[in-house]
C-alpha cells in the first residue's frame, strides 16, 4: 500500500506548509525553495558515485549502492525531519523533480510514524509555478520605477522607503550586485534560479499592495536576468527621474561601494573592462588615481566620463516625474510626497 501522500506546489504554498529539501548541501546552496530546510540524503560525492554506477552498471546496481550508503543514517534523517515537524505542523519533502530521493525520505518518515507529504514534481514544478504566479500577482499592480544617474542614492532611497512601510522590491539587493561594472565588488550573486525564487517570495509578500516601487535597471543585473513578466511591468511603470549634484553623488558612491576598503587591484580589474569606452588620457588619469588611492578623484572621473554618458544612452526617452534635490533627505521627502499622491495616471 502506498503510504506517501503527494501535494502540488500551489496547495502546499497556499496552506503554508514547510518544505524540506533532501538534495545535497551543494545543490541546496545553489538554489532552493525560500525558507526551506536542508536534510540531505546523500553528499555530492555519494550522488556522483551512484550516478556513475547507474551509467555503467544499470539502475539495479545503483539502487543497491544507494541503499548501502543511506541505511546507516536513516535514524538521523528521520530525527532531523521530526525536529522540523515539531516546529511546523505540515512538512513537505522535495528533491529536484519529485524522484527517488524525496520518495525515500518521505517513506522512511511515514513508516516511522512521522507523517509528511511529498512534493509532486519537486523543485522543477516549483520553478514553473513561480513564473506563473509572478504573472498573476503582477496583473493589476502599478509600478513606480526610480531612475537617475549613478550615485543618486536610489538603493538607499528604496531601503529607507521600505523601512517606512512602502512596498519596495530591491532588485540589486536580491541579485547581490549594484548593477554596474564595479557593482560586484564585495558582493556575491545567487544563481539565476535562486534569484527568481527570492523575487517571487518578495513579490508574494507584497501581493495585496496597490503599487510597487523599484529602481530602474537594465534587464541584466550582473550575470542575472530579471524575469520577463517583471521586466515588462517595469517598462510600463510610472517613471521617476531623480537628480543630485555631482558632489553628493560622489560622496554617496564612496560610501555605497565601500571605496578604499579593498586593495587597488580590485578596482583596476573592472576598470580594464571599460578601457575601450574611455579616452586613453582619461583612462590613465583614473588608473593613476586608483593606484595613488585618490579614490574620490577616480570616482568623480568615472561618473563624468563614463557613467553619465552611459546613463544618457540607457535612460528611457520619456519620464513622468522629475525630482531634483540637494541631498538624499530632501530627495526622499519629495519622493514620499509623490507616492502619497495616487491619482497620477500610469504610463
Amino acid at each position: 500500500m502506498n503510504v506517501i501522500k503527494e501535494i502540488d506546489v500551489k496547495q502546499a504554498i497556499e496552506k503554508g506548509f514547510t518544505f524540506v529539501d533532501v538534495r545535497t548541501p551543494e545543490e541546496f546552496k545553489e538554489f532552493h525553495i525560500p525558507r526551506s530546510y536542508n536534510v540531505p540524503l546523500f553528499t555530492v560525492e555519494e550522488k556522483k558515485n551512484i550516478s556513475k554506477i547507474y551509467r555503467t552498471k544499470g539502475e539495479r546496481e545503483a539502487r543497491l549502492k544507494a541503499v548501502e550508503i543511506v541505511s546507516p543514517r536513516i535514524p538521523f534523517i528521520i530525527s532531523q525531519v521530526e525536529r522540523i515537524k515539531k516546529r511546523h505542523e505540515n512538512v513537505v519533502i522535495y528533491c529536484w523533480r519529485g524522484g527517488l530521493r524525496s520518495l525515500a525520505v518521505a517513506t522512511f518518515c511515514n513508516l516511522a510514524g512521522i507523517f509528511v507529504f511529498r512534493l509532486k514534481g519537486g523543485y522543477r514544478a516549483f520553478r514553473q509555478f513561480i513564473f506563473e504566479d509572478i504573472q498573476r500577482i503582477l496583473k493589476n499592480k502599478k509600478f513606480y520605477v526610480i531612475y537617475g544617474p549613478t550615485g543618486c542614492a536610489k538603493t538607499c532611497l528604496l531601503r529607507n522607503l521600505a523601512r517606512k512601510g512602502f512596498p519596495v522590491i530591491d532588485l540589486e539587493g536580491l541579485a547581490g550586485h549594484r548593477g554596474s561594472v564595479f557593482g560586484g565588488i564585495g558582493l556575491r550573486q545567487p544563481s539565476q534560479k535562486m534569484f527568481d525564487a527570492l523575487l517571487w517570495a518578495k513579490l508574494k509578500r507584497l501581493s495585496n499592495e496597490k503599487f510597487i516601487i523599484v529602481e530602474g535597471e537594465s534587464k541584466k543585473i550582473g550575470r542575472l536576468f530579471i524575469p520577463e513578466a517583471f521586466w515588462k511591468k517595469m517598462e510600463h511603470g510610472i517613471k521617476i527621474m531623480v537628480e543630485l549634484p555631482l558632489k553628493a553623488r560622489v560622496e554617496y558612491s564612496m560610501k555605497d561601494y565601500r571605496v578604499g576598503k579593498y586593495p587597488s587591484n580590485v578596482y583596476l580589474k573592472p576598470l580594464e573592462r571599460i578601457r575601450k569606452y574611455l579616452l586613453q588620457e582619461i583612462y590613465n588619469e583614473i588608473e593613476s588615481a586608483i593606484n595613488e588611492e585618490n579614490y574620490r578623484k577616480a570616482v568623480e572621473l568615472l561618473m563624468v566620463y563614463y557613467y553619465d554618458k552611459l546613463y544618457k544612452r540607457s535612460m528611457p526617452e520619456k519620464y513622468d516625474i522629475k525630482i531634483s534635490a540637494t541631498n538624499i533627505t530632501e530627495l526622499e521627502e519629495r519622493i514620499i510626497n509623490v507616492l502619497r499622491n495616487q491619482d497620477i495616471p500610469e504610463g
